[in-house]
């Protein structure tokens, strides 16, 4: 007998039930995860703010202000972000037609789309604000400027980049099937 969690043959059908099953597990794990993101953006939202911003230490100059207000936007976007996406995944309804809660899914589990919008702007955002903070620890180099950025631009996007790939691992083991599987059982609905 072979699982659902698996790539489906196209000759084979799909069982809904373990489809709808699956989909609630992992929108379920996923509204849990949205919810701690949520928490933890938002108090790096304030820490950051008090740390870079409020903080009425003369010595803080506004080099690290103008770093601190890059890493507060980012963390307030990254905070909306994270509740919108918990509230919808909380108010997702199972009951409607089957056709409207596979379209949903199928837009919901897809990789790409509109949903990376503010996730981009966050990691250009803390971007600008690495750069500006880490800049001033490179002064010690005799070396250009635009080496200085480059070098600081290589070790933050090396970074972004393994955990962009380990979150397209983790979509390729737990998103992708329910994805493949919705995507093909909406075709064949509509056909």
């Amino acid at each position: 007998m072979k699982n659902n969690n698996s790539n489906t043959a196209s000759s084979q059908p799909i069982n809904v039930d373990n489809l709808i099953s699956r989909l609630q597990r992992e929108d379920k794990r996923n509204k849990r995860i949205m919810m701690v993101m949520f928490f933890i953006y938002l108090a790096f939202s304030l820490i950051y703010l008090f740390m870079f911003i409020i903080n009425p230490d003369p010595s803080l100059s506004i080099t690290y202000r103008m770093a601190g207000l890059s890493f507060v936007i980012a963390f307030f976007i990254g905070t909306v972000f994270f509740w919108f996406r918990y509230k919808n995944l909380k108010k997702l309804d199972y009951t409607l037609p089957l056709v409207q809660v596979l379209e949903k899914t199928v837009e919901r589990f897809r990789f790409w789309g509109t949903k990376w919008i503010p996730v981009l702007i966050v990691v250009l955002l803390v971007d600008i604000g690495f750069t500006i903070s880490y800049y001033h620890k490179f002064e010690y180099w005799d070396t250009a400027f635009w080496i200085k950025i480059l070098s600081i631009q290589a070790l933050y996007w090396g970074i972004m980049l393994a955990g962009g790939l380990i979150g397209y691992i983790r979509w390729l083991k737990r998103s992708k099937p329910i994805w493949k599987d919705a995507k093909t059982l909406l075709e064949e609905l509509k056909n």
